[in-house]
Formats: C-alpha cells, structure tokens, sequence
C-alpha cells in the first residue's frame, strides 16, 4: 500500500510539473504587429543613433540623440503621416516645420510591410527599411539601418559609402 501512495505521488507530481510547463505564457509571435494602430500623423519626439560616410574630414561618426516637441511652434519638428494603400502596402509622407512656419512636405516613400519590417520602394538601385521595434495606439518606435555603396564605375566613387543606424520615436498627433 505504501509503494502504490508513493507511486502515485509519483504520477501527480509529474503531471503538475508538466501542467506548469505547458502554461507558459501564450504571446502572439514577436514580429507580428496589430497594423490597424499603423495609420496616422505622427510627430517625433526623439531621434538617437550614428552615420557615417567617408566623405567625413575626421574618419569619425556623426552621433546624435536629441529630443523634440512636435506641439511646440518655436522648435525644430518633424512628423510622418502614414496611410494604408492596400493590404500590406503603405504610403509615408514626411513633413517639417522650422519655428514658427507652416508644415512642409520633405518627400515621401511607399512602403511594404513585411511582419514588422517596412521595405521602402526602390529608389536609385537601393533598398532602404525600417523595423517596427514598438508600435501602440499612442506610440511609434522605428529603427532604421542602412549601408549605401556607391557606384564602383565611377573612379571618384570607388571607396565611397554611407551608412548608419539610428532609432526614431514617434508619438500620435491629435489632428
């Protein structure tokens, strides 16, 4: 009797660890992102990261992390406005605004987005993206890498590049 008690002690402290593995938390997949929350005006709020290009004088990186108030009519600011074309495919308008002045358009890109990465159109044979690191109802997070080769053909452009990696946050604009 005392080996059939021990035995199925046994058996139910199996099951209850078993029980406790299996109730691991359940997330959704970490690069799945809620897109309905994509769409809108989004004014910066800070911008932080490096580039380079090897026109620079010091051979050193340009570093930055500074931060802004997209309300604030007397400062520097940025905003993108980001509106859905069709299922994955997006269209983002970038504007600024120098103290005082009204909003102006600084170009614009399409946009496909892939899990939670955003591949911008090709423009002059390169492909530029953005990952989504953070994206709520109310907040915006988007890293940006890149590395631009120039053209080998060109003697002057051999050794030429550019690259960088910065991360831009966004919070929603009240329109």
């Amino acid at each position: 009797m005392k080996t059939l008690r021990l035995i199925g002690m046994a058996i139910i402290a199996v099951i209850m660890s078993v029980n406790f593995v299996a109730c691991d938390d359940d997330d959704e997949d970490s690069n799945t992102i809620d897109t309905s929350s994509l769409e809108g005006t989004w004014g910066l709020v800070r911008s932080a990261g490096w580039e380079f290009c090897t026109d620079n004088i010091d051979g050193e990186k340009n570093t930055w992390d500074k931060t802004y108030d997209p309300y604030n009519p007397n400062t520097y600011r940025e905003k993108l406005v980001i509106k859905k074309l069709t299922d994955n495919t997006y269209s983002i308008v970038y504007y600024e605004c120098e103290h005082n002045s009204n909003w102006q358009e600084n170009g614009g890109q399409t946009g496909t987005l892939n899990g939670n990465t955003i591949v911008y159109k090709e423009q002059d044979g390169q492909y530029d993206y953005a990952i989504i690191e953070t994206l709520t109802a109310e907040k915006l997070v988007l890293r940006n890498k890149y590395n631009i080769l120039a053209n080998p053909d060109l003697p002057n452009d051999a050794n030429h590049y550019h690259n960088g990696d910065y991360t831009e946050t966004y919070t929603r604009m009240k329109e």
